[in-house]
């Protein structure tokens, strides 16, 4: 099991370049001084929770996603769904989600389809 001041820095590499963004451009926004940010993206020190917050909220990944290795990412457009989906009020989010299902439905019924018709 690695660090989890080297699994933090490797995470926040890999999300800072998905979202082509830069270290100082991290430190803009989430507030944080350049020296705490510099020390966390290098693996020299395990930040507070004061500090993973903003840095998981800039980041758009949850606090668990930060400090863990993960072997199966989000894709692009996932991670945009879900960018959307978080903008939605519940009931919104209810009225997407059974719509998802009926699409997901309607394209497995079609692929099954398609696949007897063969």
């Amino acid at each position: 099991m690695n660090d989890v001041k080297q699994i933090l820095s490797k995470q926040i590499k890999k999300r800072l370049k998905e979202l082509n963004m830069k270290q100082k451009d991290l430190i803009e926004k989430t507030g944080q001084p350049k020296s705490t940010i510099s020390k966390v993206i290098n693996g020299v020190v395990t930040p507070r929770i004061d500090v993973i917050i903003p840095v998981s909220k800039v980041l758009n990944v949850s606090i668990d996603w930060l400090v863990h290795e993960h072997e199966e990412q989000l894709d692009d457009m996932e991670k945009e769904i879900i960018a959307l989906l978080k903008k939605l009020d519940k009931k919104q989010k209810i009225h997407v989600y059974r719509i998802i299902k009926d699409i997901i439905s309607l394209v497995e019924h079609s692929q099954t389809t398609s696949i007897k018709n063969k």
